[in-house]
């Protein structure tokens, strides 16, 4: 399978990306733009609990191979988890219902972080939000920080975050979000493929993201993104490791959001680990399906 193999090693991919149909700074078709430009031959757009972008782009002609993607929020022990739906049937009606689920959770949600902020001398939030997003049920955290780096309260989106709306700040709203095992439950009923999103992110220790892993394995999940550029080195080993050990597979992504992020580019994407096979080996209709075996 030498040429197969040489494919591979060569093909470009992003499998965890993000537009303005959800807190991304780029339209669908700019994000395609963009993927062509780079030369990315395999993408999934991954929105927000949200399937509106892949919906606009898939009769689009491009060279790109586009794969269905969402990314869920959901929680584990009161931590927010991200869990990325790739390969997923976008006309699936379980998928539909999740979404509508999960974008009038968004609704309370943001108005719950405009009540806090207000409580903090900090009023119209909400509205200052909606206008980086229009549709309130994908309104998100980035779009609040936005309105407070606009209203003069802080003095960029990262502030935002570390003073207001971070893990433990008071725009951290998570008890609305639905159990990791329910967010499983819809990506395998919709024919997808369940990736855990960005795990060392959630600064967790070993102890704890072992169990999380070993959690999410148990209620349905099938890959993992398995390549970190900036975390720790020997938490990230310990981590593939662990992920061999339960047959998960391999994605990664760069979680593009905006040009402006030097740190997370659009393709930007470290090798997958060896040991592990990828996770488009799983998917149901790429040219890459066949391609079980690439070490």
């Amino acid at each position: 399978m030498p040429v197969l193999r040489h494919i591979i090693a060569d093909m470009i991919f992003d499998l965890h990306c993000h537009s303005k149909a959800s807190d991304g700074a780029l339209s669908p078709a700019e994000l395609l733009q963009a993927a062509e430009d780079a030369n990315i031959d395999l993408l999934s757009l991954t929105d927000h609990d949200t399937i509106a972008g892949y919906l606009e782009l898939r009769e689009h002609p491009t060279s790109v191979k586009l794969i269905p993607g969402i990314e869920f929020s959901c929680q584990w022990n009161g931590i927010n988890i991200h869990i990325v739906g790739l390969d997923v049937d976008p006309d699936n009606t379980q998928l539909r219902i999740a979404i509508e689920n999960q974008q009038a959770v968004r609704i309370e949600r943001a108005r719950t972080i405009a009540a806090k902020l207000e409580k903090l001398g900090m009023p119209d939030a909400l509205e200052g939000a909606l206008k980086y997003c229009s549709d309130p049920g994908r309104v998100g955290r980035p779009h609040f920080a936005q309105f407070l780096v606009e209203a003069g309260y802080v003095k960029n989106a990262k502030q935002a975050f570390d003073k207001w709306l971070g893990n433990g700040k008071c725009g951290d709203v998570k008890s609305l979000w639905p159990e990791i095992e329910t967010v499983n439950h819809w990506i395998q009923e919709s024919g997808g493929v369940s990736v855990m999103a960005h795990p060392l992110r959630y600064k967790l220790t070993f102890s704890k993201l072992n169990r999380l892993i070993r959690h999410f394995h148990e209620t349905g999940g099938r890959a993992i993104e398995a390549s970190d550029q900036q975390g720790n080195k020997n938490l990230l080993k310990r981590m593939q490791e662990l992920s061999t050990e339960l047959g998960l597979l391999a994605s990664a992504g760069s979680d593009f959001h905006s040009p402006e992020w030097a740190w997370c580019r659009l393709g930007q994407v470290s090798p997958l680990p060896s040991a592990m096979k990828p996770v488009w080996t799983a998917f149901k209709n790429t040219p890459f399906t066949a391609a079980i075996d690439i070490n």
